[in-house]
């Protein structure tokens, strides 16, 4: 799992141009990290996945853990601690965290993923607080208020290029949804609940969207979702999908060239970089892919498939 963050780190760090490697004192400890966000002033925070359910923060060289409780934890157990203060903060038990954002603001996001809900931090004291999601899992809320909505599994919370709005991944529902950060309203934006793969010029709300992992947003508006289960990279803009790799779903190698005869292999985080491409972290294949919206092309920046 640490390779998977450093992928994830390889990735966000792609917006800056740059990535540096960070060596860290040999008395810390990380377990299962999973994601990482940079904030404005370049530090990093992340989570970690099962067991430790934590979230941390990167900075001079140093991890400080700033909320979480770690505890033996899986995707369906049903003895979670009583709720543990730490750092004197706000009561938080989190249970298979997948994502990390952070907005404008410095508000810090993340996917709470088998508790079915996002949480926020404060910036300044590290208090947390729901949110998205009621914690059951389920499908209802839209047009409401996010912390009264249901999700099924949010695998992540992704803050758009304008600061507006947060683009979730809710794989469970197989759905995009999207939260108005101002008014806290939530929305379906993509999927019917159905499992498959969308077919080019469906309407977004009336299309199967199966297995939706992760996704972003690109400066026009278009949300890059990207179809775990489906192998796919789907687009979204306007109402309406296009998949723009993979659009025969199949499972296959990373082959450079045309994006849309490309395969993958169940890919599990996309991002995008600061020219405007989509980095794909294509899991099965042990490699980073990189998609070109202009040219349509998609070719590995990263890993020999081993």
């Amino acid at each position: 799992m640490l390779l998977r963050f450093l992928a994830c780190l390889a990735l966000t760090a792609s917006a800056f141009g740059a990535i540096e490697v960070v060596k860290l004192p040999g008395t810390e400890d990380l377990h299962e990290p999973f994601s990482i966000a940079f904030d404005a002033k370049g530090d990093a925070y992340g989570v970690e996945f099962q067991p430790a359910n934590r979230i941390f923060h990167l900075h001079d060289g140093k991890i400080e853990y700033i909320s979480g409780v770690k505890w033996n934890s899986t995707a369906k157990s049903a003895k979670v601690p009583a709720p543990a203060k730490l750092l004197d903060l706000a009561p938080a038990v989190y249970n298979g965290m997948h994502d990390i954002s952070i907005a404008p603001d410095g508000s810090i996001y993340a996917s709470d993923s088998f508790q079915h809900r996002i949480i926020r931090l404060d910036p300044k004291t590290h208090a947390t607080t729901v949110f998205a999601g009621t914690g059951k899992s389920g499908y209802a809320g839209d047009g409401g208020p996010a912390d009264q909505a249901q999700f099924n599994i949010p695998m992540c919370g992704v803050i758009d290029p304008s600061g507006k709005f947060m683009i979730i991944a809710d794989i469970g529902n197989n759905r995009v949804r999207r939260i108005d950060l101002a008014t806290k309203t939530i929305t379906t934006i993509a999927g019917n609940g159905k499992k498959g793969l969308p077919k080019d010029g469906d309407d977004a709300l009336n299309t199967s969207m199966g297995d939706a992992r992760a996704a972003c947003t690109a400066k026009d508006g278009t949300v890059y979702v990207l179809l775990r289960g489906g192998n796919a990279l789907a687009a979204v803009k306007v109402g309406k999908v296009t998949v723009v790799v993979n659009k025969a779903g199949k499972a296959g190698p990373a082959t450079d060239g045309s994006a849309a005869e490309a395969t993958m292999r169940g890919p599990k985080y996309v991002t995008m970089d600061a020219k405007g491409n989509v980095l794909i972290l294509d899991t099965e294949n042990h490699c980073l892919r990189l998609f070109d919206p202009i040219k349509q092309t998609i070719r590995t920046i990263a890993g020999n498939g081993k």
